[in-house]
């Protein structure tokens, strides 16, 4: 049997040393993984686990060695295998199959459906376990599993059809997607997504070559693998919303909520180099944001609102959106949505209705001439906005961006804590 060298010599290897010494310790790992399978299926099939009072032989084996529940759950399939493909089990033993391959083989076993065909099957896979790369196996035994089990085959793609999802999240200026799909949309998925993938490597190859000549090589790349992959994907959304919807194009912004000043200045400093510093008081009057509510780096967004497509949605200190309308009787629908953005709720005073079901109201009402813009308008659900109109109520935006509404007598109603007029 193998020694395992020690620590101190292995720190001393070097070259085919190491690589000898890799190799002995996996042996030794395969034979102890077959030994203790073996153990587990003596102790299940001689119900030992049952004098000192365990339920299972997986709790026997936690108990014994204090390993985890999933690997006590792999030692008693790995056990079963062994009782019904005695090839793989002496070639197991002898240290001839790899533990990753043995643990596949496992989980064969532990489909009720397929197990029954496994004993004939010992030399098949076994050949397969000993002579294939393990992703090579890997496909042979899904391959095995499908004629084996074509009902369990049908009914996981069926579940994968009907559990197929996509979503996006955000968190701290982070967007994340996760999709699942069956294999006829994945495969078509995966075409595109490699194909884009491989026109953003050839655009950094063409400009590293053009920039290094005969020097050129990947390492020297403006972008890393994982980078090239994720702008990959925006240039396929980027494709999707040229080619539109029925020929129609999709109209594609990035809107961005910041206050004025801060922009101009920003604008400003990066033009000439100078650092600006933000009162970090001044928190309630100075945003950029999207308009989901995602704080972005004012800097990116110069750099974005020179290089890129980006509507800013400017906003004075009290929050009204700055010169974004123009005369019309109706609010359109863009307008309406900036709006919302910024107004996250009905503006009468005590109302929680949110903003995506309210309307969008003259404060000043257009047939007394007030004009159709963003300065003149108030988030505002249909009951207050109907009462508004039937009461004479009066809403106006406050110099600190705070609302108060003014009753017909003269009298307002604002937050009690709210300054003077």
């Amino acid at each position: 049997m193998e020694v395992l060298p020690t620590l101190d010599e292995i720190d001393r290897m070097s070259g085919p040393d190491l690589d000898a010494a890799l190799r002995a310790a996996e042996q030794l790992r395969r034979r102890a993984e077959a030994v203790i399978a073996a153990v587990v299926g003596r102790a299940n099939d001689s119900v030992r686990y049952l004098d000192d009072g365990h339920r299972s032989v997986k709790a026997w084996a936690m108990a014994v060695t204090n390993c985890s529940p999933a690997e006590s759950r792999q030692r008693r399939q790995n056990a079963r295998v062994l009782g019904l493909m005695p090839e793989v089990r002496a070639a197991f033993r002898a240290g001839t199959v790899g533990v990753a391959q043995f643990h596949l083989l496992a989980k064969l076993a532990a489909n009720p459906r397929a197990r029954v065909h496994l004993p004939a099957s010992d030399h098949v896979l076994l050949d397969a376990a000993r002579s294939l790369p393990y992703p090579d196996f890997e496909l042979v035994v899904d391959r095995w599993l499908a004629l084996a089990d074509p009902d369990g085959a049908r009914q996981r793609a069926e579940r994968v059809s009907a559990e197929r999802t996509a979503s996006l999240t955000h968190h701290d200026g982070v967007f994340e997607w996760h999709t699942k799909h069956g294999v006829i949309q994945g495969t078509i998925m995966s075409e595109v997504f490699e194909a884009f993938v491989h026109a953003e490597f050839l655009a950094d190859w063409e400009a590293c070559v053009a920039e290094h000549g005969d020097a050129a090589c990947p390492v020297l790349m403006r972008r890393t693998a994982r980078q090239r992959r994720a702008d990959a994907l925006v240039a396929i959304f980027g494709a999707a919303a040229i080619a539109g919807i029925d020929g129609q194009p999709i109209p594609v912004n990035l809107n961005l909520i910041m206050d004025e000043d801060q922009y101009e200045q920003q604008l400003a400093n990066a033009l000439d180099g100078t650092p600006t510093d933000i009162d970090p008081s001044t928190v309630r009057s100075r945003r950029c944001e999207t308009v989901q509510g995602v704080t972005v780096d004012l800097r990116t967004v110069v750099a974005l609102s020179v290089l890129a497509h980006v509507r800013r949605i400017v906003v004075n200190s009290a929050g009204v959106v700055v010169n974004a309308g123009q005369r019309r009787r109706l609010f359109d629908r863009t307008l309406a949505d900036i709006l919302k953005a910024v107004e996250p709720r009905c503006t009468w005073l005590g109302c929680m209705i949110r903003a995506a079901v309210a309307q969008i109201d003259h404060l000043q009402s257009f047939t007394a001439g007030g004009p159709t813009s963003t300065a003149n308008a108030a988030v505002m659900c249909e009951h207050h906005n109907l009462f508004k109109y039937r009461t004479g109520y009066q809403p106006r935006r406050r110099p600190d961006g705070t609302w108060q509404i003014t009753r017909p007598d003269g009298t307002v109603m604002t937050l009690p804590d709210a300054p003077a007029a």
